[in-house]
């Protein structure tokens, strides 16, 4: 079975509710979907290495 026959995985929905500031920066905003993407679809680790190296900043700003 070659991996384009191969099913693929669908990543779990963990969907968290913020309440976002309506002055909430837009850098901010970018970091919060980048860490949320990273959650919800850890696939996605290792495919662009700036987004890694912003999701390993954002984890120990925390």
């Amino acid at each position: 079975m070659t991996t384009l026959q191969q099913p693929v995985q669908q990543a779990p929905d963990v969907r968290v509710r913020v309440s976002v500031p309506a002055k909430e920066s837009s850098a901010v905003t970018r970091a919060r979907g980048l860490s949320d993407l990273m959650v919800r679809r850890p696939e996605l680790a290792g495919v662009y290495k700036p987004a890694d190296v912003a999701t390993e900043a954002i984890r120990w700003s925390a």
